[in-house]
């Protein structure tokens, strides 16, 4: 789906360097590039970080921008790359902070484990125990309105696994809302 408003602010800032033309597609979508980036990475800060650094690209891009043919498809691909990006960073930093408190603390390790079981069950609650593929596709779909066409365009997955991953979603969270109904959690 080739949005001709879209070619024609992005031919705009490729040629004319247009601030207006870029201002208008950085109001567009920051909001929803933000949102999706967050349902991520779960920081604000890294968060806007993130969807600046993409948005400014397009507008460094110069005469490369007439190769975008979906501006949307474009940018919320090159969000997720980055929240990707980051998030194995941070895991990485992460690791080598635990290795090193472990390494020179193991009488705390019972209470590190405690934290470490606290801070999942709020990010459990935040997208009910999703995995994180089958997270980005519930959010396209649920959050984005993204059909699954897009979404398979936008994760490079098959029609079939954007359906599983949907059945597996709306299964989940439909058993947390349960016991935590009931009261079981």
């Amino acid at each position: 789906m080739v949005d001709k408003s879209s070619t024609y602010l992005l031919n705009r800032i490729a040629y004319l360097r247009d601030e207006k033309a870029y201002q208008s597609i950085f109001l567009q979508f920051h909001p929803r590039l933000f949102r999706f980036c967050y349902s991520l990475v779960k920081n604000t800060e890294a968060s806007e970080e993130i969807v600046s650094d993409i948005l400014l690209k397009v507008w460094t891009m110069g005469h490369r921008l007439n190769y975008i043919e979906d501006l949307e498809l474009y940018l919320f691909k090159a969000v997720k790359n980055a929240c990707l990006t980051w998030i194995t960073q941070e895991k990485r930093k992460a690791t080598s902070a635990l290795e090193e408190f472990g390494a020179t603390d193991n009488s705390s390790s019972a209470e590190s484990i405690y934290i470490k079981n606290e801070t999942k069950q709020e990010i459990e609650k935040a997208v009910s125990t999703l995995p994180q593929q089958c997270q980005l596709v519930f959010r396209l779909a649920k959050e984005e309105g993204f059909s699954y066409k897009r979404i398979g365009a936008v994760l490079d997955i098959s029609q079939n696994t954007i359906e599983s991953h949907m059945r597996t979603a709306l299964k989940r969270i439909r058993l947390h809302l349960q016991q935590y109904l009931a009261g079981e959690k």
